[in-house]
């Protein structure tokens, strides 16, 4: 055994310089405040660090080192023993001598203390074997005052190792045989306060709580800290909610001032298209009145012909006339010169027609000829068609001629229907191009991400985010390329969208809802569209390589980092020369090798770019070049078109001219003439002749009226040829009428166009609609805006709204952050919405997501297994502690009896959801995991409800924010109950708090102690020889002297050395002690004490 000889204190509170003995037994006695317990918290403080002193009587509050090296008298006034004004360095102390009983050897144990100005104190311990304290001084005088020394000094002074606190301590417990840790070391300096501070007049339950068992609180800052975090993070997320909701007005309200622009715009759509219908209308009528001209025209030669018939028949009653009169003397001669002449000038007048034809169809010739020269085009026998009113090219020749040349003209007649029957389809085409051009610019503008390309997607995308709503599930589904923030370096842009391709809108949703959206994939029938298994892959630990591409994508979503890396991490970015040395590689260039397959990405087929929000603009810019293009290529198409049918209708007008011609007709045209004026002469000659005759009078008056209905002939005929006349006029006013209708339909084809670019799909909703309105008969919807007015002024309403909630979102924002307020400036609010989405939604829902892991990992381990952990380890000592209680030679039998709660107070739910959590530890499984129920005591179900009731309850706690609560469950001691059974010749493991005497607390006091002491035994029972020092304030308060004697006895039995503080009851105590230390406090600032000690007399 190690004993406690003797105890230096110089400079320690009140005792400036003390060397007292210590017995096995010590009575320290005296009145409260006089210094009893400074002795034991001296000792207590050199020998284990223990820095959790007694209170003090005279002083509020606790007590410290410095207070003691200083020695404060008041600390509400501040003032000090040894005040830094007058001692400005404190050289304190604590040397205790210790004595190894069987070995006979004696060795010290120094603390030495030095005491700043500012109180700042260093502590240093240090050993010296083989002396006493009588070879040791600590102070030495000098000008008749005494001065302590110095650590350093007495360093110097003895050649002494000083340790710092650390290893001094260790050092301490090595050679007082204890030989314990840290850890241990704390829990010792605990046991021994208990029995120095336990309450005799506790309760069982409190006695057990706050004498025997460790005071260990579960640090519940880390969750109320994880909650508070949580709660920040909720409430910044609900900041950026609420202006994203703020956004989503506005866009809903530039949407709103769009459809009611796009009200007026359909209706001026409509009108334009009505004005086209229209024209159209008219132009069918002005073909039509040109059809029914040239029906007439071909009536009135029909008409013609039928008059020449009549004429042919008057002519013949004319001539039969005439003849009979001509029979009469020279009258046949005259009439048959007569018809000869006739003959003469019907043929001259004939020929003269078919000269005039032969000319005018020589001029269109050469004229034809001229042109298909100019469109140089090659045609043959120029000479011969240049000469078809000559007589020196045979007949023959000149019908040759003309037919090849009419084969030529249809030929390449039918060369331009086919040109332009292509023009026409490339024109639809160029249209249909610019119209989605147009619809991708529109959505740019909007800042909205164009994905009319993937409609499954869209629609798949839709249908699992309808189904998370309904769920109540605060998460969206999104496309891969929504996340995207940006490309670092734009030079990448093309190889990565180009190999990336449709895996860009893969479907993402966090892990947790992946089988729901499974179930939605599974039920859909937009099940083509690719939802990525998010689930798999974020247990996937996927490491790119050092050089990969994918460090070119900014994505701030943990989902969608982990999806690229996945999609692009193994890919090396490298010059194009390298990418055959590795199996996965890309270059900018487009060269890509994937596993070890290489070939270059097609960038001219990449329609669009997604990744990142700069790709709306380069979107925007890309369809505008290409809308430009499109444009100028349209231009030419027009022209083109233009030019090629009107050379088709030139030529369709050409072509009309030619039919059967008399190629001779100009020779015998000139012959005619000459043969008339000779039979002319040869008429004059006969008339002279004829001889006036009565009979020759009345046929000459038959032949008068006969020429009279000849006349009537020609009068009607003269007639119809003015009605051809004016069919003709007729039809030239309405081909006119039919150019200028054409140039309307050009101007209104090019105002619909300019509508068009506006919005392609209001534009063609809005043919559509008219067309259903025309063929309802035009009635119902579709027609042209009646109120057109009231639809103006809600445009202009809904304007007014606009810029208000603009206003108002201004206003509450610095004026760095103010977007414009203008009705085409959606752009800017939609790209602060997904700035805001991407960035700051995005960084907080992850933090979110950490903190909550952080928060039910810390609720978890930190919380709940730690308090059953605590719980079980406070069981594992009191069952030790029973042990060495049945160990002892008593005449009575302790035990505890201790207990989990089983109230069904939260306690209980909090230590079931705790052995939930520890067989699920054990089974290998995390809580949410499906397990085997006949593996576990608790069902997946109950470990759910388990797990809600359980979260409901530290919710509570945490949000109360009162302290007391939160230190009541943070408390292990709380979730158990207590009690000692007693055994003796009467009672077997009775409960003690249910016998007679205990609510006094006589009954306990013998219990308690042999408890206490219990708890130390355990530890020096353990060693071979080590000290065995027990202190004890005011002990046997309400023991009666008898029991006294009993424990007094016991501590002797069990070799304890034991240092006694006692106002009272000094004498029977005394009776029993060694040593016997009087300390009376002579001034405030001087405390002294006396030594009796006891010799058994010889």
């Amino acid at each position: 055994m190690i004993k406690l000889k003797q105890i230096r204190l110089v400079n320690w509170y009140g005792f400036n310089q003390i060397t007292v003995p210590i017995g096995l037994f010590t009575l320290i006695a005296g009145k409260n405040g006089n210094g009893k317990s400074v002795l034991l918290d001296a000792i207590k403080y050199a020998l284990y660090g223990d820095t959790v002193f007694n209170k003090s009587t005279e002083n509020k509050g606790s007590r410290t080192v410095s207070s003691y090296t200083r020695g404060l008298l008041d600390a509400t006034a501040g003032t000090f023993m040894r005040p830094a004004d007058k001692m400005p360095n404190v050289y304190t102390h604590i040397v205790l001598e210790m004595e190894e009983v069987e070995l006979e050897k004696t060795f010290i144990l120094g603390t030495a203390i030095d005491t700043d100005s500012g109180n700042g104190f260093k502590t240093q311990r240090y050993v010296i074997e083989n002396k006493t304290l009588r070879d040791i001084k600590h102070t030495y005088e000098q000008d008749d005052l005494t001065f302590s020394y110095s650590a350093s000094e007495l360093q110097k002074l003895y050649g002494l190792k000083m340790m710092d606190v650390k290893e001094g301590l260790s050092k301490f417990m090595q050679r007082t045989g204890l030989r314990l840790n840290e850890q241990q070391l704390a829990a010792f300096r605990r046991k021994l306060r208990s029995i120095m501070s336990y309450d005799p007049n506790a309760k069982i339950d409190q006695f057990i709580r706050e004498s025997v068992l460790e005071e260990k609180k579960v640090d519940f800052s880390k969750l109320v800290a994880a909650k508070n975090n949580i709660d920040a993070l909720n409430a910044n997320f609900a900041i950026i909610d609420a202006e994203i909701k703020e956004l989503e007005g506005i866009i809903a309200l530039f949407d709103e001032h769009t459809r009611a622009k796009n009200v007026i715009l359909a209706d001026d759509v409509k009108i334009a298209y009505k004005g086209l219908l229209n024209c159209q209308k008219r132009l069918e009528e002005a073909s039509r009145e040109m059809e029914i001209a040239s029906s007439q025209i071909m009536e009135d030669e029909e008409k013609l012909e039928a008059i020449a018939i009549r004429e042919k028949e008057v002519r013949a009653a004319y001539n039969s006339a005439k003849n009979n009169r001509d029979s009469l003397d020279c009258a046949k001669a005259i009439v048959e010169a007569e018809e000869i002449l006739q003959k003469a000038q019907v043929k001259k007048e004939f020929l003269k027609k078919e000269k005039e034809a032969l000319c005018h169809f020589q001029t269109k010739v050469s004229e034809l000829v001229a042109w298909f020269i100019e469109e140089q085009c090659k045609v043959s026998q120029q000479s011969i068609l240049s000469s078809l009113t000559l007589d020196s090219v045979a007949r023959i020749e000149k019908e040759s001629a003309v037919a090849t040349f009419l084969s030529e003209i249809k030929k390449y007649r039918d060369e331009l229907l086919g040109k332009v029957t292509r023009l026409q389809d490339l024109i639809k085409e160029n249209d249909d191009e610019q119209a989605k051009c147009q619809q991708i610019i529109d959505d740019c503008a909007a800042k909205k991400t164009t994905f009319s390309e993937i409609p499954e997607y869209v629609a798949l995308k839709n249908e699992i985010n309808r189904e998370f709503e309904k769920r109540g599930i605060q998460s969206d589904a999104r496309f891969a390329c929504e996340y995207v923030l940006g490309l670092k370096d734009e030079t990448w842009r093309d190889v990565i969208e180009g190999y990336l391709g449709g895996r860009r809108y893969t479907i993402l949703v966090e892990p947790e809802y992946y089988d729901i959206a499974d179930d939605v994939l599974n039920a859909s029938k937009y099940r083509y569209a690719h939802l990525f298994n998010t689930k798999l892959l974020m247990k996937k630990e996927i490491v790119p390589v050092e050089d990969s591409v994918v460090r070119f994508i900014e994505v701030k979503n943990l989902v969608a980092k982990q999806y690229f890396g996945y999609q692009l991490g193994r890919f090396h970015a490298t010059n194009v020369d390298k990418v055959k040395k590795y199996e996965n590689a890309m270059s900018r260039e487009g060269r890509v090798s994937v596993a070890m397959d290489s070939y270059f990405i097609r960038f001219d087929r990449i329609r669009f770019y997604c990744l990142g929000q700069e790709t709306i603009e380069l979107n925007r810019i890309k369809a505008l070049k290409r809308l430009e293009g499109l444009k100028k290529i349209y231009i030419e198409l027009q022209e083109q078109f233009t030019t090629e049918q009107s050379r088709i209708l030139y030529l369709d007008a050409e072509m009309r001219f030619f039919g059967d011609y008399n190629y001779d007709a100009c020779k015998e045209y000139d012959d005619a003439l000459l043969n008339c004026a000779k039979k002319e002469q040869e008429l004059n000659a006969l008339k002279e002749a004829q001889k006036n005759n009565m009979e020759y009078m009345q046929l000459a008056q038959r032949v008068g009226e006969l020429e009279q209905e000849l006349s009537d002939v020609d009068v009607e005929r003269e007639r119809v040829r003015d009605d051809m006349l004016e069919m003709r006029t007729r039809y030239n006013e309405n081909q006119k009428a039919r150019v200028s209708i054409s140039q309307e339909i050009e101007d209104l084809e090019g105002k619909l166009r300019n509508l068009q670019i506006i919005n392609n799909v209001v534009y063609a909703k809005a043919i559509e609609d008219y067309d259903r309105f025309i063929a309802n008969g035009k009635v119902g919807q579709g027609g042209i805006l009646r109120g057109r007015q009231q639809a103006e002024s809600r445009r202009d309403t809904a304007g007014d709204r606009l810029k208000s909630t603009q206003a108002s979102y201004n206003a509450k924002r610095t004026g760095d952050n103010h977007l414009p307020m203008t009705d085409d400036s959606i752009a800017a609010y939609q790209a602060r919405k997904n700035r805001i989405w991407m960035d700051d939604r995005q960084e907080i829902q992850a933090k979110l997501k950490e903190q909550t892991r952080r928060y039910e990992e810390i609720f978890k381990n930190e919380f709940v297994l730690t308090v059953l952990k605590s719980c079980e380890a406070a069981r594992d000592d009191l069952k030790l502690i029973n042990a060495e209680l049945a160990r002892l030679k008593f005449k009575a039998k302790y035990e505890f009896d201790v207990k989990y709660v089983k109230d069904g107070s939260d306690y209980e739910k909090i230590l079931e959801y705790a052995k939930y959590l520890k067989e699920r530890e054990e089974l290998g499984t995390a809580s949410g995991q499906m397990t085997l129920d006949t593996m576990t005591s608790y069902s997946d179900e109950e470990g759910n409800e388990l797990e809600k009731d359980i979260e409901k309850i530290i919710n509570r706690i945490v949000e109360s924010n009162d302290k007391d609560k939160i230190e009541h469950y943070a408390d292990y001691r709380n979730y158990m109950t207590y009690e000692i059974l007693l055994t003796n010749d009467v009672l077997t493991k009775a409960k003690l708090s249910k016998q007679s005497g205990y609510n006094s607390g006589a009954e306990v006091q013998i219990p308690y102690m042999l408890i206490l002491l219990s708890a130390l035994l355990m530890i020096y029972n353990d060693k071979s020889s080590s000290t065995r020092l027990v202190f004890i304030d005011e002990p046997f308060a309400k023991m009666d002297p008898t029991n006294v004697k009993i424990m007094l006895d016991f501590m002797k039995e069990q070799n304890l050395q034991m240092i006694f503080c006692a106002p009272d009851k000094t004498e029977l105590i005394g009776n029993e002690c060694e040593v016997v230390l009087p300390v009376l406090r002579t001034q405030p600032d001087l405390m002294e004490i006396g030594i009796i000690e006891m010799h058994k007399g010889v």
